[in-house]
């Protein structure tokens, strides 16, 4: 997570707790009108519940504000070093549709000498190829304790390895081969079944490129490499080809978010929602 990311994650948790401080109070004060006392138990276990919400709410912001405030410090005052990636595990977590990893670290840094550290790290995900590269990653260490450290992202170059293996080699699973090409018709109206009656969800771009083909309906056809976040179920990465309209076509590029629909029975089964994006 960058330090923005962190500070604009207390700031929402600071509003919902806000909102729930408000609606908690206004609960238990109509819990106590005795015109409303056969509902007054209830009102005040949800009034209750919500304050208590709220609190959890500002803590996690206050954590998050810590955070940013010691990533600022370590920007500032930090020693720079090198950390080495001796292992890395994907922890199944997603902070602002970024993979958590866990990482294992033999950090080089002045003043501290060479030593391991083990931590979790929200990760770019187009740098997920660096951390199982072997190659090492900048980081920034506290002068007066070297537990204490940062990861320069901005300092670490993205790399040109395939996206695939780096998420293979965090343990994401693949999406099983896709099955023959079936007719275009079917093949369209499973596509409408699905945007009708699917999961929604989000696949971020690893690669793609355009086959030099059009599809039926006339749209140029990307060969994409795709990692897939479906609402309740694990992700998981996956190639495809897909017809894109071609004013969408700016979304195929590393990075790019499509939202999607996905049977729900089968999450390999899955239609791009195009409507749901800006045109370019």
């Amino acid at each position: 997570m960058t330090l923005s990311a962190s500070r604009f994650s207390a700031y929402v948790m600071f509003f919902v707790a806000a909102v729930e401080f408000v609606v908690g109070a206004v609960l238990l004060t109509m819990s106590t009108v005795e015109s409303l006392s056969s509902a007054g138990t209830t009102l005040m276990i949800v009034g209750g519940a919500l304050l208590l919400s709220g609190v959890i709410m500002v803590l996690v912001g206050v954590r998050f504000l810590k955070k940013y405030a010691e990533g600022r410090r370590l920007q500032e005052n930090g020693v720079a070093g090198t950390a080495q990636v001796l292992q890395a595990r994907q922890t199944g977590v997603l902070i602002n549709n970024q993979p958590q990893v866990a990482l294992d670290l033999r950090v080089t840094c002045p003043g501290h000498g060479t030593y391991d550290v083990r931590r979790k790290e929200v990760v770019p995900m187009l740098l997920l190829s660096r951390v199982t590269s072997g190659l090492p990653l900048t980081v920034l260490v506290d002068p007066q304790d070297r537990e204490k450290l940062l990861v320069d992202w901005s300092a670490t170059p993205s790399m040109a390895a395939d996206p695939m293996a780096a998420l293979r080699a965090l343990g994401v699973p693949a999406s099983p081969p896709p099955a023959p090409a079936p007719d275009p018709a079917a093949a369209e109206l499973l596509q409408q079944q699905i945007l009708a009656t699917g999961v929604p969800g989000v696949a971020r771009v690893l690669s793609a490129t355009f086959i030099g083909a059009l599809d039926q309906q006339g749209r140029p056809v990307y060969d994409v490499q795709l990692h897939v976040q479906i609402d309740g179920r694990a992700p998981f990465a996956g190639g495809v080809q897909v017809g894109v309209p071609l004013e969408r076509v700016s979304v195929m590029q590393q990075g790019g978010e499509i939202p999607i629909k996905a049977d729900p029975h089968d999450p390999s089964k899955f239609a791009a929602d195009w409507n749901r994006l800006p045109t370019s």
